[in-house]
């Protein structure tokens, strides 16, 4: 009974075509050329670049200060000319107190951090709209496969009508019914064939390519294996990021409370004897008015709130992979019952009623309701099958099972 799997499977071999049946384009070399022409990924790739000019940007020191200053160059009495003036001259930096800037570097790496794994959650996104797209293609050469069966099957009961009425066993009515669903059927095989068209059109898209490039195997779409998971969810992956960065900024607004002491050193020149001498100088801001409290809780409340986001982001991840995985589990059930029980007992009933039928034993109403029930089960059997395919996309999605692709890591 099971050789029905094998004929639906030869049903949609029509989607792939002879040149490129030898190497069909696998669901991983989609998925691979899809993030390599990804617009979202090059930009991306933009921000991890942003952000390591972060980094060196918080690397560099404070910039020195030069200060001249002119005392005494006019005035009363003796101040009268330039005779009395004093210029100095006054090299000044400021000396950057609890590792500012160690905290400064610190937090723009958590800044980099999070842009490379935004990177990763983009080529789960990328994934599975791609993956979303190749399932598309398989449903539609599903459908018409079976559109394309449906077809062979009215033609050849439309065959034996023709057959009994030129004996004048039936009808000349049945012979229009039959000839009507074989019309019918034709109807479908090029609405299924325009729905390929678009699906396929869709995926090559993705892929930066024109639509008749794309060939695939669609056998794929009657195997239902799943994926390995990709190990720590993209979007959690994120928010916990997000969190060390939040820390980050809490230390290093903890650093910018404590002043720093500005160093000044120095020439000085007297016009009346022409002496020189050397200045030392040395300021400290008082702290007494802004000690950066405010600055201080809010990094501390916006740690917080990483916090909770990341517990919601967890809570949220477990029920949606539940959920997909009770909904694919549910789809495969459905499938596997009606391919290997449902859809065999048809085709036999189906089988049985066109050869009663020959013999005259049946009316062809009846002949014609057990291929209705048939093909309805095969097109039962594709929406379950689409609803597996749908929540593997899913799952890979929330996984990151494609994130971690040679084409992600390459950017």
């Amino acid at each position: 009974m099971r050789i029905t799997v094998l004929a639906a499977m030869a049903a949609i071999g029509w989607a792939i075509s002879p040149a490129a049946a030898a190497s069909p384009l696998t669901l991983e070399d989609a998925i691979e050329r899809s993030l390599q022409t990804s617009p979202l990924l090059n930009a991306r790739e933009a921000a991890i670049a942003a952000s390591g000019a972060g980094i060196d940007q918080a690397r560099v020191r404070p910039n020195p200060t030069l200060e001249v200053e002119i005392e005494n160059f006019t005035g009363s009495g003796p101040y009268s000319d330039f005779g009395s003036t004093e210029t100095t001259v006054t090299y000044r930096q400021a000396l950057e107190r609890g590792g500012k800037r160690r905290a400064r570097v610190a937090l723009a790496e958590s800044d980099r951090g999070i842009a490379r794994l935004e990177r990763r959650k983009s080529a789960a996104e990328v994934a599975f709209e791609t993956q979303q797209a190749w399932n598309a293609v398989l449903e539609a050469a599903a459908a018409a496969g079976n559109a394309d069966e449906r077809l062979r099957l009215a033609e050849e009961m439309a065959a034996i009508v023709q057959r009994r009425v030129k004996a004048a066993r039936d009808p000349l009515a049945a012979g229009l019914k039959a000839d009507n669903q074989v019309a019918d059927a034709r109807t479908a095989v090029m609405q299924a064939g325009l729905q390929l068209d678009a699906a396929r059109s869709a995926l090559a898209a993705l892929l930066g390519e024109d639509a008749p490039t794309v060939d695939v195997d669609g056998r794929a779409f009657f195997l239902m294996g799943g994926g390995p998971d990709g190990g720590v969810a993209p979007d959690l992956a994120v928010s916990e990021a997000r969190i060390e960065r939040a820390g980050k900024s809490y230390e290093l607004e903890k650093v910018r409370a404590k002043s720093d002491p500005t160093i000044g050193v120095g020439v000085r020149r007297f016009e009346d004897g022409g002496d020189v001498a050397a200045v030392l100088s040395l300021s400290m801001p008082l702290a007494f008015f802004d000690k950066n409290r405010g600055n201080i809780d809010r990094a501390m409340a916006e740690r917080q709130e990483a916090q909770w986001l990341l517990a919601e982001d967890q809570r949220k991840y477990a029920a949606a992979l539940r959920s997909a995985r009770a909904q694919q589990a549910s789809a495969r059930a459905e499938a596997a019952a009606i391919r290997d029980d449902m859809i065999p007992r048809a085709a036999e009933a189906a089988r049985s009623a066109r050869d009663g039928y020959d013999r005259g034993a049946f009316a062809y109403l009846e002949v014609a309701d057990t291929q209705r029930a048939l093909a309805d089960l095969r097109t039962r059997e594709i929406a379950a099958l689409k609803k597996f395919h749908e929540a593997q996309a899913f799952i890979d999605r929330l996984t990151g099972r494609w994130s971690l692709s040679t084409a992600a890591q390459e950017f």
